[in-house]
C-alpha cells in the first residue's frame, strides 16, 4: 500500500493526477469515484472532500492516521511537483511560467471549455437560446488561438521541457474533441501546433500509462 491515494475518474481534470504520478515514477493507490453515479456525494467521500469534487489526493507519508488532503487538480499537480522535485523547473522564471499555466488552466481553459460543453452537450435540449453556446464557442476559439500561438516553435509549454503545465492543459484539448465534438463546428486543422503537442504528450510512454488508467483516449460521446 502506498502513502498516496488518488480519488479520481477519467475526466479532463481527474486524469491529470495518474498521468503526473506515472511520469514521476511514484507509487500510488487508485480509488475510483464515479461521479456519473453520484459517488462524490457519498458519506465516505464527503468526509474526504466536502466540496464533492475530484480529483483528491490523500498523502499519508507524515501521518498514516491523519493524511494530508489536497483537492483541485492544479493544486495537486503543484504539490506533487514540489514534493518530488519533478516535472517543474528549478529556474525561478520557468517555475513562475509553469504556475502561470496552471492558473490559466483553472481559470480559463477548463472554465471556458467546460461551459461550451455544458451548453453544446448537456443542456443542448434545455436551452433554446443560441447565445450561451455561441458565446462559449467563441471563447473556446480564443483559448485555442492563444495556446496555438504560445506553442509556436516549441515542443512543450515551458522551456521546451515536459512539465505539469502540459499535463494540466492537454487533457482538455482531447476532451473537447472526443466528448464535446468541437471539431464538428471548427476546423481543428487550423491548430497544427496544438495537435502535434497533444500527440507528443500522449506518445510519452509513462503518460500513455497514466491515460490508460481510465482508457482516457477512448472515452467518446457519440
Amino acid at each position: 500500500m502506498s502513502d498516496l491515494t488518488v480519488y479520481t475518474l477519467g475526466s479532463p481534470n481527474g486524469i491529470k493526477i495518474p498521468v503526473a504520478l506515472e511520469e514521476m515514477g511514484v507509487m500510488y493507490d487508485l480509488h475510483t469515484i464515479d461521479i456519473t453515479k453520484g459517488e462524490q456525494f457519498s458519506a465516505a467521500f464527503s468526509k474526504i472532500n466536502p466540496r464533492h469534487k475530484i480529483p483528491v489526493l490523500a498523502d499519508k507519508s507524515k501521518d498514516s492516521e491523519h493524511p494530508q488532503i489536497i483537492g483541485e487538480s492544479c493544486a495537486i499537480l503543484l504539490y506533487l511537483a514540489e514534493k518530488f522535485n519533478k516535472l517543474i523547473s528549478n529556474d525561478p522564471l520557468h517555475r513562475a511560467q509553469t504556475t502561470e499555466w496552471l492558473f490559466y488552466q483553472a481559470s480559463t481553459e477548463g472554465t471556458v471549455f467546460g461551459a461550451y460543453g455544458h451548453f453544446s452537450t448537456y443542456a443542448k435540449d434545455k436551452v433554446k437560446d443560441p447565445y450561451p453556446k455561441e458565446r462559449y464557442l467563441n471563447e473556446s476559439i480564443k483559448v485555442l488561438d492563444y495556446i496555438e500561438s504560445e506553442l509556436t516553435g516549441k515542443r512543450y509549454l515551458v522551456a521546451d521541457e515536459y512539465s505539469i503545465a502540459d499535463i494540466a492543459m492537454f487533457p482538455w484539448i482531447i476532451w473537447i474533441r472526443n466528448f464535446y465534438h468541437i471539431d464538428s463546428v471548427i476546423d481543428m486543422n487550423k491548430y497544427p501546433n496544438i495537435l502535434n503537442w497533444v500527440d507528443r504528450c500522449c506518445q510519452r510512454p509513462k503518460t500513455k500509462i497514466g491515460l490508460e488508467t481510465y482508457n482516457y483516449l477512448d472515452i467518446k460521446n457519440n
